[in-house]
């Protein structure tokens, strides 16, 4: 069937990331976009590229039961091994460190013994996430294309202008015609972002003694085999924490744990009697500790809560700059707020839409159509 062309553009505004996934879905149901191979432009300070660890890769064909799943940090990559997408350019403030600059094609796929999605990429991003792995493991296949580039150099810089020319080379590979199908997708966070585990249970400290449990070292060289040792170690090293606190969670002690008390049962106690000193047990939620863990590996998650002198001049100059090297308008936008969970900071978040909505409508060519799913109760 041919495709459909819509005659104002939409944008999905949605509060929690993965949450504009389905409207994408929708609009691969509904022929407006490509079914297989989109090219998929991401502005956010987080890459939002792992996988639910423990999902069976098929689950990928069972949209309810996949969307039920996901969360904001790992809704992409699902719809890359279903085919949907294919180009993902990844857009970054100065701020994030989780990848370099640079372009790199992997494979993704179902591993043959695990039945989970893992995938080739070396970055270290996901060898922190014990998702590498090798070719021969997986079947299944998908060709990825990843793209790191980063925009609003001169908020780290104020001599260094960003490189627009170089950009919209680099889109244009993806998008070499005008008619290209591609989606737009904002985070707010991309302007101004906080990590929000840096004040959970701050009377503790205890962002500050998560690091050493949970620190990963990056591999210092690309061997394979070196890698694969890495990813081994990783899972084995979170596998084992979050046993130790899903089982702090259910029994709110450690008492009666009956697998080995190694070096990290002993970290995770002297954690658990420090919490327990400035907290009330009704206060405490130890699969959250986990998860604050689990942002650690050789990077913390990015913080920078930008100036308002700075967000005027990412909004108004930097974005309004980006907008103009796009090749053509994008077939879809989705924007998420990404202010509940205080990624973005509440303070700012409506006012960054405000200028982000309005940057969009002046710069598309298209008229647009402004969904704010946000304020109904479904989304879905």
């Amino acid at each position: 069937m041919a495709r459909k062309y819509f005659k104002k553009t939409p944008i999905f505004v949605v509060e929690d990331h993965n949450e504009v996934l389905p409207c994408i879905y929708r609009c691969l149901g509904s022929k407006h976009l490509p079914f297989e191979g989109n090219t998929f432009i991401h502005l956010d300070s987080h890459p939002d590229m792992l996988i639910p660890k423990d999902m069976s890769a098929d689950t990928v064909w069972d949209k309810q039961q996949l969307f039920s799943l996901l969360s904001i940090e790992n809704w992409i990559l699902p719809a890359a091994y279903a085919g949907h997408l294919k180009n993902l350019v990844w857009i970054k403030p100065p701020w994030a460190k989780q990848m370099a600059d640079g372009m790199s094609t992997f494979l993704i796929g179902k591993h043959k013994e695990s039945g989970l999605i893992r995938l080739t990429c070396s970055e270290p991003y996901f060898v922190s996430e014990a998702l590498y792995c090798f070719p021969e493991e997986l079947e299944n296949t998908r060709e990825v294309t990843l793209h790191v580039i980063t925009m609003g150099s001169f908020i780290e810089d104020p001599m260094n202008k960003d490189d627009f020319p170089a950009m919209a080379s680099s889109l244009r590979q993806y998008l070499p015609e005008k008619d290209t199908p591609f989606i737009l997708d904002v985070d707010l966070d991309f302007f101004s972002t906080k990590n929000p585990f840096k004040t959970l249970y701050e009377n503790a400290n205890l962002y500050e003694k998560l690091a050493p449990l949970y620190e990963f070292k990056r591999p210092d060289c690309a061997d394979p085999d070196i890698l694969k040792e890495a990813t081994t170690a990783r899972d084995e090293q979170l596998s084992e924490l979050q046993e130790l606190f899903s089982y702090l969670e259910e029994h709110r002690n450690l008492q009666g744990y009956e697998k080995s008390r190694t070096a990290r049962y002993e970290a995770v106690e002297l954690i658990y009697h420090e919490i327990m000193r400035c907290y009330k047990d009704s206060e405490i939620n130890w699969t959250l500790v986990h998860d604050a863990g689990c942002t650690i590996d050789d990077t913390d998650l990015p913080h920078h809560v930008t100036s308002q002198q700075d967000l005027d001049r990412l909004i108004t100059g930097t974005f309004r700059s980006f907008l103009a090297v796009l090749p053509a308008p994008p077939t879809i936008v989705t924007v998420a707020r990404s202010s509940y969970d205080e990624y973005c900071p509440p303070e700012d978040v409506d006012q960054i839409q405000v200028g982000v909505l309005d940057e969009l409508k002046q710069r598309l060519s298209a008229e647009v159509d402004t969904k704010l799913l946000y304020l109904e109760e479904d989304t879905y």
